[in-house]
């Protein structure tokens, strides 16, 4: 009788628990690999979208700051002018932050320490908030009179009738950088007084 053999052409061989294993660290590692990019990429984002929140606070704070102190009024006969300190100053304006552009109305920027951080705060009447806040810093305003001499106080020296600085700054430390918002008085730095004006004060 005569024997029939089978071949198999292509056997199947089933994995073996070895490359099993082998499989699922390959795989487990690519997965480690993407999320730590991931992981990566996102905290990246995060921290631009922060900084670019940031430089936008600050450049709105420094254009309110710009706006209010460049329109000041030049003090006139029995009238209060501009009040400056290291940490605070008060001035009349004509681009207030809440009442209506061209009133005449009375100001105040401070500089606030709060720990190891300082806050520019705005006060207008009985309004007061916080424009812009430095972690890790100390400040001060400087007044610069027409030589470019800078002075922590203004007037520098008492008088009747004080003219307005040049310019006004914020001076921003923080560790070994400063940082300075420089702002220009554009309006007239000494007000037109009459000669009844000095006289009888009208």
């Amino acid at each position: 009788m005569p024997v029939i053999s089978i071949r198999l052409v292509n056997p199947q061989r089933a994995f073996t628990l070895i490359e099993m294993l082998v499989v699922m660290v390959i795989v487990s590692l690519l997965i480690t690999v993407i999320m730590q990019g991931f992981g990566y990429s996102l905290g990246l984002y995060q921290r631009v979208v922060r900084t670019q929140k940031n430089a936008y606070t600050e450049v709105l704070a420094y254009n309110w700051l710009r706006s209010t102190l460049s329109a000041q009024i030049a003090a006139r006969p029995k009238d209060r002018g501009l009040e400056g300190e290291a940490t605070k100053l008060s001035t009349y304006t004509y681009q207030p932050l809440v009442e209506h552009e061209g009133l005449k109305t009375r100001i105040q920027w401070q500089l606030t320490q709060d720990g190891d951080a300082v806050s520019l705060v705005y006060s207008e009447g009985s309004i007061l908030f916080t424009a812009y806040r430095w972690p890790e810093s100390s400040g001060q305003f400087e007044y610069s009179d027409e030589k470019g001499n800078w002075y922590k106080r203004w007037p520098v020296e008492k008088a009747d009738i004080a003219p307005l600085p040049t310019s006004i700054r914020v001076l921003i430390r923080t560790g070994s950088e400063a940082r300075n918002y420089v702002v220009s008085i554009t309006t007239r730095k000494r007000a037109e007084v009459t000669m009844d004006e000095i006289l009888y004060g009208r």
